[in-house]
């Protein structure tokens, strides 16, 4: 699909282990969305958990609607911060549920 974008979403000032329980409550969320694919990554190769950073492809159609349930998943987890990154690039850091502008910015931000 030429229109499939790929971020990756970090959890922002958390343990290793708090990160792992976002991620699998923002990775619900993204699926039930609409994310074509959402695999996990390592921050480090040597540890034994599943991987806290969520890697998401999605189609360009369903980007405002991720970013609304990132929003949603925030404002859920009051506290929760998160980073978006795309081609190694940050292209929001620090993020909130109050920031749900830059959210759906960086969602919809060509590949």
């Amino acid at each position: 699909m030429s229109d499939t974008k790929s971020i990756q979403i970090s959890f922002d000032n958390c343990s290793t282990g708090e990160a792992a329980q976002l991620a699998n409550q923002l990775e619900q969320d993204l699926n039930e969305a609409g994310a074509s694919e959402i695999t996990r990554k390592k921050d480090r190769p040597d540890s034994q958990d599943f991987g806290a950073t969520l890697v998401v492809l999605f189609g360009t159609p369903v980007a405002i609607v991720l970013a609304k349930a990132v929003s949603n998943f925030l404002h859920r987890h009051s506290g929760a911060s998160i980073s978006i990154t795309a081609d190694g690039a940050v292209i929001a850091r620090n993020l909130e549920s109050k920031d749900a502008a830059r959210i759906a910015e960086a969602f919809a931000r060509k590949p």
